[in-house]
Protein backbone atom coordinates (compact mmCIF):
# COMPACT_ATOMS: atom_id res chain seq x y z
CA UNK A 1 0.00 0.00 0.00
CA UNK A 2 1.63 3.34 -0.77
CA UNK A 3 2.83 6.26 2.29
CA UNK A 4 -0.33 8.44 1.14
CA UNK A 5 -2.93 5.58 1.43
CA UNK A 6 -1.27 4.55 4.71
CA UNK A 7 -1.69 7.28 6.47
CA UNK A 8 -5.37 8.05 4.91
CA UNK A 9 -6.93 5.30 5.75
CA UNK A 10 -4.83 5.44 9.50
CA UNK A 11 -6.03 9.03 10.12
CA UNK A 12 -9.70 8.68 8.48
CA UNK A 13 -10.04 5.31 10.93
CA UNK A 14 -9.07 6.87 14.08
CA UNK A 15 -11.76 9.90 12.62
CA UNK A 16 -14.52 7.48 12.04
CA UNK A 17 -14.02 6.07 15.41
CA UNK A 18 -14.11 9.49 17.21
CA UNK A 19 -17.00 10.47 15.88
CA UNK A 20 -19.02 6.93 16.66
CA UNK A 21 -17.48 7.54 19.92
CA UNK A 22 -18.99 10.79 20.67
CA UNK A 23 -22.01 9.42 19.85
CA UNK A 24 -22.50 6.26 21.98
CA UNK A 25 -21.09 7.97 24.93
CA UNK A 26 -22.53 11.05 24.37
CA UNK A 27 -26.03 9.54 24.60
CA UNK A 28 -25.57 7.52 27.11
CA UNK A 29 -23.91 10.59 29.01
CA UNK A 30 -26.86 12.86 28.68
CA UNK A 31 -29.92 9.97 28.36
CA UNK A 32 -28.95 7.86 30.83
CA UNK A 33 -26.02 9.28 33.55
CA UNK A 34 -26.35 12.58 33.78
CA UNK A 35 -30.34 12.64 35.02
CA UNK A 36 -29.55 9.74 37.54
CA UNK A 37 -26.65 11.48 39.19
CA UNK A 38 -28.62 14.12 39.07
CA UNK A 39 -31.84 12.85 41.17
CA UNK A 40 -29.44 10.65 43.56
CA UNK A 41 -27.82 14.42 44.11
CA UNK A 42 -31.68 15.94 44.59
CA UNK A 43 -32.64 12.84 46.87
CA UNK A 44 -29.76 13.86 49.37
CA UNK A 45 -31.58 16.58 51.93
CA UNK A 46 -29.96 17.58 54.83
CA UNK A 47 -31.93 20.69 56.19
CA UNK A 48 -35.02 19.09 58.05
CA UNK A 49 -33.63 17.64 61.34
CA UNK A 50 -35.90 16.62 64.22
CA UNK A 51 -38.85 18.27 62.96
CA UNK A 52 -37.03 21.41 62.38
CA UNK A 53 -35.83 22.95 58.77
CA UNK A 54 -32.77 24.60 58.95
CA UNK A 55 -32.89 27.31 56.57
CA UNK A 56 -29.76 28.09 55.79
CA UNK A 57 -29.05 24.45 54.79
CA UNK A 58 -32.06 25.45 52.59
CA UNK A 59 -30.70 28.01 51.38
CA UNK A 60 -27.48 26.09 50.00
CA UNK A 61 -28.95 23.07 48.79
CA UNK A 62 -31.11 25.57 46.60
CA UNK A 63 -28.03 27.38 45.15
CA UNK A 64 -25.68 24.11 45.27
CA UNK A 65 -28.42 22.15 43.07
CA UNK A 66 -30.40 25.37 41.00
CA UNK A 67 -33.37 23.53 42.42
CA UNK A 68 -36.44 24.60 43.87
CA UNK A 69 -37.99 23.41 47.35
CA UNK A 70 -41.24 23.69 48.47
CA UNK A 71 -41.74 22.55 52.27
CA UNK A 72 -45.16 21.69 53.18
CA UNK A 73 -46.49 21.08 56.77
CA UNK A 74 -50.18 21.26 58.08
CA UNK A 75 -51.33 22.80 54.64
CA UNK A 76 -49.08 25.46 55.00
CA UNK A 77 -46.19 26.09 53.24
CA UNK A 78 -43.26 26.44 55.27
CA UNK A 79 -40.81 28.68 52.95
CA UNK A 80 -43.39 30.61 51.47
CA UNK A 81 -40.65 33.07 51.47
CA UNK A 82 -39.40 31.87 48.01
CA UNK A 83 -42.29 33.04 45.98
CA UNK A 84 -43.93 36.02 45.31
CA UNK A 85 -46.96 36.49 46.78
CA UNK A 86 -49.23 38.84 48.25
CA UNK A 87 -51.86 38.10 51.25
CA UNK A 88 -55.27 39.21 50.86
CA UNK A 89 -57.74 39.13 53.58
CA UNK A 90 -61.43 38.29 52.71
CA UNK A 91 -64.81 37.53 54.42
CA UNK A 92 -63.71 33.95 54.29
CA UNK A 93 -60.70 33.93 55.63
CA UNK A 94 -56.98 34.85 54.05
CA UNK A 95 -55.93 33.94 50.79
CA UNK A 96 -52.31 33.68 49.02
CA UNK A 97 -51.70 34.74 45.89
CA UNK A 98 -48.77 33.54 44.40
CA UNK A 99 -47.03 35.36 41.85
CA UNK A 100 -44.18 34.33 39.96
CA UNK A 101 -45.51 32.64 37.10
CA UNK A 102 -48.54 35.59 36.62
CA UNK A 103 -45.53 38.20 36.78
CA UNK A 104 -44.22 36.48 34.13
CA UNK A 105 -47.00 36.32 31.56
CA UNK A 106 -48.29 39.40 32.91
CA UNK A 107 -50.19 41.34 29.72
CA UNK A 108 -50.36 44.94 30.80
CA UNK A 109 -47.99 48.22 29.52
CA UNK A 110 -47.53 49.15 33.38
CA UNK A 111 -46.07 46.87 35.72
CA UNK A 112 -47.62 45.44 38.69
CA UNK A 113 -47.32 46.94 42.47
CA UNK A 114 -48.95 46.38 45.26
CA UNK A 115 -49.72 48.22 48.65
CA UNK A 116 -50.83 47.19 51.97
CA UNK A 117 -54.48 47.94 51.94
CA UNK A 118 -55.25 48.12 48.26
CA UNK A 119 -58.34 46.44 47.42
CA UNK A 120 -58.08 43.61 44.65
CA UNK A 121 -60.49 41.50 42.85
CA UNK A 122 -58.74 38.48 41.79
CA UNK A 123 -60.03 35.32 39.69
CA UNK A 124 -57.51 32.61 40.42
CA UNK A 125 -57.20 28.76 40.15
CA UNK A 126 -56.69 27.29 43.74
CA UNK A 127 -53.78 24.54 43.83
CA UNK A 128 -53.34 24.47 47.39
CA UNK A 129 -55.53 24.65 50.65
CA UNK A 130 -55.75 28.86 50.74
CA UNK A 131 -52.84 29.11 47.82
CA UNK A 132 -54.21 30.15 44.57
CA UNK A 133 -52.66 31.15 40.93
CA UNK A 134 -54.13 34.40 39.73
CA UNK A 135 -55.17 34.66 35.98
CA UNK A 136 -56.48 38.02 36.41
CA UNK A 137 -56.28 41.05 39.28
CA UNK A 138 -58.02 44.18 39.34
CA UNK A 139 -56.22 47.09 41.18
CA UNK A 140 -57.37 50.27 41.74
CA UNK A 141 -59.55 49.66 38.14
CA UNK A 142 -55.91 48.82 36.87
CA UNK A 143 -56.87 45.36 35.03
CA UNK A 144 -54.02 42.75 35.01
CA UNK A 145 -54.09 39.87 32.89
CA UNK A 146 -52.22 36.41 32.74
CA UNK A 147 -51.96 35.99 28.75
CA UNK A 148 -50.71 32.86 28.20
CA UNK A 149 -52.96 30.11 29.62
CA UNK A 150 -56.14 28.45 28.63
CA UNK A 151 -57.72 28.26 32.34
CA UNK A 152 -61.47 27.33 30.79
CA UNK A 153 -60.85 23.47 31.80
CA UNK A 154 -59.97 25.40 35.61
CA UNK A 155 -62.33 25.97 38.52
CA UNK A 156 -61.71 29.68 39.11
CA UNK A 157 -62.18 31.39 42.18
CA UNK A 158 -63.36 34.94 42.69
CA UNK A 159 -61.29 36.74 45.56
CA UNK A 160 -62.16 40.17 46.96
CA UNK A 161 -60.50 41.95 49.68
CA UNK A 162 -57.71 44.18 50.63
CA UNK A 163 -53.88 43.69 50.67
CA UNK A 164 -52.28 42.70 53.86
CA UNK A 165 -49.03 41.30 52.89
CA UNK A 166 -46.77 41.78 49.87
CA UNK A 167 -43.72 39.28 50.04
CA UNK A 168 -40.72 39.88 47.10
CA UNK A 169 -37.72 37.67 47.42
CA UNK A 170 -34.86 38.83 48.06
CA UNK A 171 -32.90 36.09 45.71
CA UNK A 172 -36.07 35.25 43.50
CA UNK A 173 -35.52 31.98 41.98
CA UNK A 174 -35.95 31.64 37.92
CA UNK A 175 -37.65 28.62 38.69
CA UNK A 176 -40.82 29.52 40.90
CA UNK A 177 -42.64 30.73 37.77
CA UNK A 178 -42.07 27.11 36.22
CA UNK A 179 -43.09 25.60 39.18
CA UNK A 180 -46.29 27.40 39.85
CA UNK A 181 -47.25 26.75 36.42
CA UNK A 182 -46.56 22.86 36.88
CA UNK A 183 -48.82 23.17 40.05
CA UNK A 184 -51.90 23.55 37.86
CA UNK A 185 -51.37 19.72 36.35
CA UNK A 186 -49.24 17.82 38.99
CA UNK A 187 -50.92 16.88 42.78
CA UNK A 188 -47.26 17.16 44.16
CA UNK A 189 -47.92 16.59 47.43
CA UNK A 190 -48.14 12.65 46.07
CA UNK A 191 -44.91 10.96 46.87
CA UNK A 192 -43.17 10.74 43.63
CA UNK A 193 -40.00 10.97 41.55
CA UNK A 194 -40.85 11.54 38.14
CA UNK A 195 -39.94 14.19 34.74
CA UNK A 196 -42.76 15.91 33.16
CA UNK A 197 -42.91 17.66 30.03
CA UNK A 198 -43.49 21.82 30.63
CA UNK A 199 -46.40 23.64 29.39
CA UNK A 200 -44.62 24.48 26.38
CA UNK A 201 -43.67 20.42 25.70
CA UNK A 202 -40.22 21.60 24.89
CA UNK A 203 -38.64 21.41 28.36
CA UNK A 204 -38.37 18.33 30.67
CA UNK A 205 -38.26 18.97 34.61
CA UNK A 206 -38.06 16.72 37.64
CA UNK A 207 -40.51 16.69 40.54
CA UNK A 208 -39.34 14.66 43.71
CA UNK A 209 -41.84 14.86 46.85
CA UNK A 210 -40.53 13.15 50.11
CA UNK A 211 -41.80 13.06 53.30
CA UNK A 212 -39.13 13.64 56.08
CA UNK A 213 -40.13 14.00 59.41
CA UNK A 214 -43.72 15.50 59.72
CA UNK A 215 -43.30 17.92 56.57
CA UNK A 216 -43.49 16.72 52.33
CA UNK A 217 -40.76 18.01 50.83
CA UNK A 218 -41.03 18.85 47.14
CA UNK A 219 -38.40 19.19 45.35
CA UNK A 220 -38.27 20.94 41.76
CA UNK A 221 -35.45 20.39 39.22
CA UNK A 222 -35.56 22.00 35.41
CA UNK A 223 -33.20 20.76 32.61
CA UNK A 224 -33.76 23.92 30.85
CA UNK A 225 -30.75 25.87 31.97
CA UNK A 226 -28.10 24.11 30.41
CA UNK A 227 -25.24 26.07 32.60
CA UNK A 228 -25.90 23.34 35.72
CA UNK A 229 -25.33 21.08 33.24
CA UNK A 230 -21.57 22.38 33.27
CA UNK A 231 -20.69 21.25 36.41
CA UNK A 232 -21.34 17.23 35.44
CA UNK A 233 -19.96 17.45 32.14
CA UNK A 234 -16.13 17.70 33.54
CA UNK A 235 -16.48 14.11 33.84
CA UNK A 236 -17.43 13.12 30.74
CA UNK A 237 -14.90 15.62 29.35
CA UNK A 238 -12.24 14.21 30.84
CA UNK A 239 -13.10 11.04 29.96
CA UNK A 240 -13.10 11.90 26.54
CA UNK A 241 -10.12 13.57 26.47
CA UNK A 242 -7.87 11.08 27.89
CA UNK A 243 -9.25 8.77 25.39
CA UNK A 244 -8.12 11.34 22.72
CA UNK A 245 -4.74 11.40 24.27
CA UNK A 246 -4.82 7.42 24.45
CA UNK A 247 -5.99 7.46 20.78
CA UNK A 248 -3.17 9.63 20.05
CA UNK A 249 -0.22 8.55 21.23
CA UNK A 250 -1.55 4.92 19.33
CA UNK A 251 -1.53 7.13 16.35
CA UNK A 252 2.00 8.50 17.21
CA UNK A 253 3.50 4.77 17.76
CA UNK A 254 1.76 3.33 14.39
CA UNK A 255 3.51 6.84 12.41
CA UNK A 256 6.50 6.34 14.39
CA UNK A 257 6.91 2.90 12.99
CA UNK A 258 5.86 3.14 9.92
CA UNK A 259 6.71 6.82 8.61
CA UNK A 260 9.86 8.34 11.35
CA UNK A 261 11.83 5.20 11.79
CA UNK A 262 12.78 4.61 8.13
CA UNK A 263 13.53 8.69 7.69
CA UNK A 264 15.83 8.61 10.44
CA UNK A 265 17.53 5.67 8.72
CA UNK A 266 17.87 7.19 5.60
CA UNK A 267 19.15 10.28 7.34
CA UNK A 268 21.89 7.56 8.71
CA UNK A 269 22.57 5.80 4.97
CA UNK A 270 22.97 9.52 3.85
CA UNK A 271 25.22 10.68 6.36
CA UNK A 272 27.42 7.55 5.39
CA UNK A 273 27.37 8.17 1.85
CA UNK A 274 28.05 11.94 2.53
CA UNK A 275 31.46 10.77 3.97
CA UNK A 276 32.36 8.25 1.56
CA UNK A 277 31.29 4.95 3.25
CA UNK A 278 29.19 3.35 0.05
CA UNK A 279 26.33 0.96 1.49
CA UNK A 280 26.56 -2.13 -0.14
CA UNK A 281 22.78 -3.30 0.90
CA UNK A 282 19.57 -2.04 1.77
CA UNK A 283 17.40 -3.78 4.87
CA UNK A 284 13.83 -1.98 3.91
CA UNK A 285 11.37 -4.17 2.13
CA UNK A 286 8.62 -2.33 1.55
CA UNK A 287 6.52 -1.34 -1.69
CA UNK A 288 5.82 1.97 -0.82
CA UNK A 289 7.69 5.51 -1.39
CA UNK A 290 10.47 5.09 1.16
CA UNK A 291 11.02 1.85 -0.66
CA UNK A 292 11.36 3.37 -3.97
CA UNK A 293 13.56 5.93 -2.00
CA UNK A 294 15.81 3.39 -0.80
CA UNK A 295 16.20 1.46 -3.98
CA UNK A 296 17.34 4.98 -5.37
CA UNK A 297 19.73 6.02 -2.74
CA UNK A 298 21.63 2.49 -3.74
CA UNK A 299 21.78 3.15 -6.80
CA UNK A 300 22.93 6.53 -6.43
CA UNK A 301 25.14 5.02 -4.16
CA UNK A 302 26.46 2.24 -6.38
CA UNK A 303 26.62 5.15 -9.05
CA UNK A 304 28.85 7.66 -7.17
CA UNK A 305 31.77 4.95 -6.47
CA UNK A 306 31.71 3.95 -9.85
CA UNK A 307 32.17 7.49 -10.47
CA UNK A 308 34.79 8.23 -8.32
CA UNK A 309 36.88 5.16 -9.18
CA UNK A 310 36.44 6.45 -12.81
CA UNK A 311 37.34 9.33 -12.49
CA UNK A 312 40.57 8.38 -10.09
CA UNK A 313 42.01 6.05 -12.78
CA UNK A 314 41.38 8.76 -15.72
CA UNK A 315 43.40 11.47 -13.89
CA UNK A 316 46.19 9.40 -12.42
CA UNK A 317 48.34 10.20 -15.01
CA UNK A 318 48.30 14.38 -13.65
CA UNK A 319 48.72 14.51 -10.18
CA UNK A 320 47.76 18.26 -10.37
CA UNK A 321 44.56 17.69 -11.77
CA UNK A 322 43.39 14.68 -9.72
CA UNK A 323 44.42 16.79 -6.54
CA UNK A 324 42.28 19.40 -7.65
CA UNK A 325 39.23 17.32 -9.03
CA UNK A 326 39.47 14.98 -5.57
CA UNK A 327 39.54 18.08 -3.77
CA UNK A 328 36.21 19.35 -5.58
CA UNK A 329 34.50 15.92 -4.84
CA UNK A 330 35.12 16.05 -1.27
CA UNK A 331 33.98 19.16 -0.54
CA UNK A 332 30.86 17.95 -2.93
CA UNK A 333 30.58 15.21 -0.74
CA UNK A 334 30.87 17.05 2.43
CA UNK A 335 28.11 19.37 1.43
CA UNK A 336 25.48 16.73 -0.01
CA UNK A 337 24.08 15.14 3.53
CA UNK A 338 21.23 13.52 1.67
CA UNK A 339 20.17 11.95 -1.31
CA UNK A 340 18.79 15.88 -2.39
CA UNK A 341 16.27 14.94 -5.44
CA UNK A 342 14.23 11.87 -3.91
CA UNK A 343 14.25 12.86 -0.34
CA UNK A 344 12.83 16.98 -1.61
CA UNK A 345 10.42 15.11 -3.72
CA UNK A 346 9.39 12.78 -0.82
CA UNK A 347 9.46 15.52 1.85
CA UNK A 348 7.12 17.53 -0.54
CA UNK A 349 4.47 14.43 -0.78
CA UNK A 350 4.24 14.57 3.12
CA UNK A 351 4.45 17.68 3.47
CA UNK A 352 1.14 18.15 1.74
CA UNK A 353 -0.41 15.12 3.71
CA UNK A 354 1.19 15.52 6.99
CA UNK A 355 2.76 18.82 7.88
CA UNK A 356 5.74 18.58 10.96
CA UNK A 357 8.11 20.65 11.96
CA UNK A 358 10.78 18.13 10.98
CA UNK A 359 9.24 17.25 7.89
CA UNK A 360 9.43 20.42 6.85
CA UNK A 361 13.05 21.05 8.37
CA UNK A 362 14.79 18.32 6.36
CA UNK A 363 12.93 19.82 3.01
CA UNK A 364 14.33 22.98 3.45
CA UNK A 365 17.70 22.05 4.45
CA UNK A 366 17.48 19.62 1.54
CA UNK A 367 16.78 22.61 -0.84
CA UNK A 368 19.72 24.35 0.75
CA UNK A 369 22.33 21.88 0.15
CA UNK A 370 21.07 21.06 -3.29
CA UNK A 371 21.73 24.70 -4.44
CA UNK A 372 25.14 24.78 -2.25
CA UNK A 373 25.98 21.43 -4.46
CA UNK A 374 25.51 22.84 -7.65
CA UNK A 375 26.66 26.05 -7.08
CA UNK A 376 30.26 23.84 -6.34
CA UNK A 377 29.94 21.73 -9.45
CA UNK A 378 29.15 24.32 -12.00
CA UNK A 379 32.37 26.45 -10.22
CA UNK A 380 34.64 23.15 -9.51
CA UNK A 381 36.22 25.30 -7.11
CA UNK A 382 34.87 26.70 -3.83
CA UNK A 383 37.44 30.52 -2.26
CA UNK A 384 35.61 33.29 -1.24
CA UNK A 385 36.31 35.62 -3.86
CA UNK A 386 33.88 33.44 -6.52
CA UNK A 387 31.29 32.86 -3.74
CA UNK A 388 27.81 34.77 -4.69
CA UNK A 389 26.05 36.51 -1.55
CA UNK A 390 22.32 36.68 -1.45
CA UNK A 391 22.35 39.12 0.84
CA UNK A 392 18.87 39.78 3.02
CA UNK A 393 17.44 41.43 6.38
CA UNK A 394 17.03 37.86 8.64
CA UNK A 395 16.36 37.32 12.57
CA UNK A 396 19.63 35.71 13.79
CA UNK A 397 17.87 34.80 16.96
CA UNK A 398 15.38 32.48 15.14
CA UNK A 399 18.66 30.96 12.35
CA UNK A 400 20.32 30.05 15.50
CA UNK A 401 17.58 28.31 16.72
CA UNK A 402 16.64 26.57 13.56
CA UNK A 403 20.47 24.99 13.68
CA UNK A 404 19.29 23.77 17.44
CA UNK A 405 16.79 22.00 16.37
CA UNK A 406 18.36 20.37 13.93
CA UNK A 407 21.38 18.49 16.16
CA UNK A 408 18.41 18.07 18.61
CA UNK A 409 18.75 14.34 17.84
CA UNK A 410 21.68 14.50 18.72
CA UNK A 411 21.99 15.74 21.99
CA UNK A 412 19.23 13.41 22.67
CA UNK A 413 21.71 10.51 22.20
CA UNK A 414 24.42 12.06 23.90
CA UNK A 415 25.24 13.48 27.60
CA UNK A 416 26.29 16.75 26.26
CA UNK A 417 23.69 19.68 26.10
CA UNK A 418 23.90 23.11 24.59
CA UNK A 419 23.22 26.00 27.06
CA UNK A 420 21.89 29.80 24.82
CA UNK A 421 21.68 32.73 26.45
CA UNK A 422 19.03 34.84 23.41
CA UNK A 423 16.99 36.72 25.31
CA UNK A 424 15.30 38.57 22.42
CA UNK A 425 15.54 39.25 18.36
CA UNK A 426 18.63 40.29 16.88
CA UNK A 427 18.38 41.30 13.19
CA UNK A 428 21.84 41.15 10.69
CA UNK A 429 22.23 41.18 7.17
CA UNK A 430 23.75 38.67 5.16
CA UNK A 431 23.14 35.35 2.85
CA UNK A 432 21.25 33.15 5.55
CA UNK A 433 21.64 29.73 4.09
CA UNK A 434 25.56 30.35 3.76
CA UNK A 435 25.62 32.21 7.40
CA UNK A 436 23.18 29.41 8.55
CA UNK A 437 25.73 26.78 7.05
CA UNK A 438 28.63 28.51 9.22
CA UNK A 439 26.49 28.52 12.42
CA UNK A 440 26.07 24.21 11.25
CA UNK A 441 29.80 23.74 10.97
CA UNK A 442 30.84 25.74 13.97
CA UNK A 443 28.55 23.62 15.88
CA UNK A 444 29.10 20.28 14.69
CA UNK A 445 32.69 20.79 15.48
CA UNK A 446 32.00 21.88 19.46
CA UNK A 447 29.66 19.16 19.81
CA UNK A 448 32.72 16.49 18.43
CA UNK A 449 34.90 17.61 21.13
CA UNK A 450 32.72 19.29 24.36
CA UNK A 451 32.89 17.24 27.30
CA UNK A 452 29.77 18.14 28.70
CA UNK A 453 28.51 21.95 27.64
CA UNK A 454 28.04 23.75 24.84
CA UNK A 455 27.69 27.22 25.32
CA UNK A 456 25.72 29.77 22.76
CA UNK A 457 25.58 33.62 23.62
CA UNK A 458 25.72 37.15 22.06
CA UNK A 459 27.38 40.81 22.57
CA UNK A 460 25.86 43.88 21.37
CA UNK A 461 27.98 46.79 20.85
CA UNK A 462 26.49 50.04 18.70
CA UNK A 463 26.57 48.98 15.40
CA UNK A 464 27.84 45.45 16.10
CA UNK A 465 26.70 41.64 17.10
CA UNK A 466 29.53 39.19 18.43
CA UNK A 467 28.23 35.65 18.60
CA UNK A 468 29.94 33.13 20.90
CA UNK A 469 29.77 29.48 20.41
CA UNK A 470 31.93 28.04 23.28
CA UNK A 471 32.70 24.45 24.47
CA UNK A 472 34.23 22.85 27.32
CA UNK A 473 36.10 20.55 25.47
CA UNK A 474 40.40 20.34 25.42
CA UNK A 475 42.04 23.45 24.80
CA UNK A 476 43.80 24.32 21.25
CA UNK A 477 47.66 24.54 21.10
CA UNK A 478 48.04 28.23 20.57
CA UNK A 479 50.40 27.60 17.72
CA UNK A 480 47.56 26.04 16.43
CA UNK A 481 44.49 28.72 16.71
CA UNK A 482 44.40 30.00 13.13
CA UNK A 483 45.54 26.86 11.75
CA UNK A 484 41.94 25.03 12.56
CA UNK A 485 41.29 27.35 9.46
CA UNK A 486 42.85 25.90 7.22
CA UNK A 487 42.02 22.98 4.60
CA UNK A 488 42.00 19.31 5.32
CA UNK A 489 44.04 20.44 8.27
CA UNK A 490 42.30 18.37 11.71
CA UNK A 491 43.35 16.25 15.09
CA UNK A 492 41.32 13.70 13.65
CA UNK A 493 42.20 11.31 11.52
CA UNK A 494 38.92 9.88 10.33
CA UNK A 495 38.13 13.67 9.55
CA UNK A 496 38.86 15.54 6.29
CA UNK A 497 39.33 18.82 8.14
CA UNK A 498 36.93 20.53 5.87
CA UNK A 499 33.81 21.98 7.72
CA UNK A 500 35.94 24.94 9.53
CA UNK A 501 37.72 26.15 6.07
CA UNK A 502 34.39 26.38 4.40
CA UNK A 503 32.88 28.45 7.19
CA UNK A 504 35.96 30.87 6.95
CA UNK A 505 35.50 30.99 3.22
CA UNK A 506 31.93 32.17 3.72
CA UNK A 507 32.48 34.49 6.91
CA UNK A 508 35.64 36.18 4.50
CA UNK A 509 32.91 36.37 1.74
CA UNK A 510 30.73 38.77 3.99
CA UNK A 511 33.74 40.43 4.97
CA UNK A 512 33.31 39.57 8.74
CA UNK A 513 35.54 39.19 11.54
CA UNK A 514 35.93 36.04 13.66
CA UNK A 515 38.19 33.81 15.45
CA UNK A 516 38.80 31.00 18.05
CA UNK A 517 40.25 31.45 21.31
CA UNK A 518 40.87 29.79 24.65
CA UNK A 519 39.45 30.91 27.88
CA UNK A 520 38.54 29.30 31.01
CA UNK A 521 35.72 27.30 29.80
CA UNK A 522 37.41 25.77 27.04
CA UNK A 523 37.37 27.09 23.34
CA UNK A 524 35.39 29.91 22.51
CA UNK A 525 34.59 30.40 18.45
CA UNK A 526 32.77 33.88 17.75
CA UNK A 527 32.03 36.04 14.91
CA UNK A 528 31.64 39.91 14.53
CA UNK A 529 28.13 40.65 12.66
CA UNK A 530 26.84 44.07 11.75
CA UNK A 531 23.54 44.54 13.50
CA UNK A 532 20.28 45.55 11.36
CA UNK A 533 18.39 48.10 13.37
Amino acid sequence: MKLRNKLIVILSSVLLISLFLEGVLGDIYFEKYFRYSKVLQLEKIDFIHNNEVDYDKLKDYEKNQNALVMIYHDKEIENLNNFHYIKVHTESGDAYILLDAFLDNLYSNKPFKAQINDLVEIKAIKILNNYYLPTSLIKNNEVFKDYKFDYTSKKIHDITGRVEGINAPYTQSNLGDDFLEALLNIDVLTPQNKVYDDVDGDDQFQVITLKKDDFKVVIFYSYENIKDIFPSLKLYFYFKGGFIVLLTILLGIILEKTVVKPIVKLSEISERIANLKFIKEINYNGKDEIGILYKDIFKMSEKLEQIIDLYKIKISKNREAQIKLEESIKLFMHEVKTPLSAIIGFSDLLLEDSSSEEIEIINVESKRILKMANNLLMDNSFSHEEIVLDIKKFNLTSLIELCLKIFEKDLENSEKSIVTFLWKDIYISGDKEKLEQVILNILKNALKYAKKEIRIYVEEKENEVILFLENDGPLIKEENLNRVWDKFYSTNSEERGLGLYVTSQILEAHKFKYGVRNNNFGVSFFIVFKKEI
